[in-house]
C-alpha cells in the first residue's frame, strides 16, 4: 500500500526524531515495510524493530530473524525493543547507559533502588521516578512488547503526534504511545 505524503512525512520526522538525525537507509527501510505489510499490523512492529536494532530479514516469514550482520542501527542504542518477560536487570541498565550515550544525556540511575526481583514494569516506573527534566515515552508494538526511549517532555510529544499519524492508516489495530510514570502497571 502506498503512503500518501502525510504517512511518509510523519514517519519520516519519527526516524529523525528517535534516531537523534536523518538516517537515509533506516527510512527507506521502515517505509518499505510500510508499504509492504500484508498483516492487520500494517508494518508497525518491524518499524519499531528497525529502529531498536532488530531488523528483521525480509524473507522471514514469520519476521522475527534478525540480520546481526548488517544492522542498520546500533541494537538497542536510540529506542528498546524489550520482551516484557525479559530483560534482566543488568540487561535493563545496559540498554539505559545506551541511551544515555546516544542520545547525549545527563542523568545518574540509583541502582540500590532496583530489584532483580522485579521485572521491567516496576523498573520503568522507578527509572521515570528518577529521571529529571526527562521522561519514557512508551510506543504500543502490537504484542505485549515494551518499545520505548528517554527524551525531554516536547520530543516525547513529537513522537507520540508523529506515531499518531503514522499508524493512522491502519485498519487492523489501533496502535497508542504513552509517558511511562511512577504508577505505571504494565
Amino acid at each position: 500500500m502506498a503512503l500518501h505524503s502525510i504517512q511518509t512525512d510523519a514517519l519520516k520526522s519519527f526516524c529523525d526524531l528517535i534516531l537523534c538525525g536523518h538516517e537515509e537507509k533506516v527510512f527507506c527501510r521502515c517505509k518499505e515495510c510500510l508499504e509492504h505489510a500484508d498483516d492487520d499490523y500494517g508494518g508497525i512492529p518491524r518499524v519499531l524493530y528497525i529502529l531498536s536494532g532488530n531488523d528483521t530479514e525480509p524473507d522471514d516469514p514469520s519476521g522475527d530473524i534478525a540480520d546481526e550482520d548488517k544492522p542498520l542501527v546500533k541494537q538497542q542504542f536510540y529506542l528498546i525493543s524489550s520482551d516484557a518477560g525479559a530483560p534482566d536487570l543488568e540487561d535493563f541498565f545496559w540498554f539505559v547507559e545506551n541511551l544515555k550515550t546516544a542520545r547525549g544525556l545527563n542523568l545518574a540511575v540509583d541502582k540500590e533502588k532496583f530489584s532483580n526481583d522485579d521485572c521491567i514494569v516496576e523498573w520503568l516506573a522507578e527509572l521515570s521516578v528518577q529521571l529529571e527534566d526527562l521522561y519514557i515515552v512508551n510506543f504500543d508494538g502490537a504484542s505485549e512488547d515494551y518499545h520505548f526511549t528517554i527524551m525531554s517532555r516536547d520530543d516525547c510529544e513529537k513522537a507520540m503526534d508523529l506515531f499518531k499519524k503514522m499508524t493512522a492508516h491502519v485498519s487492523g489495530y489501533s496502535y497508542t504511545s504513552y509517558l511511562i510514570t511512577g504508577s505505571f502497571e504494565g
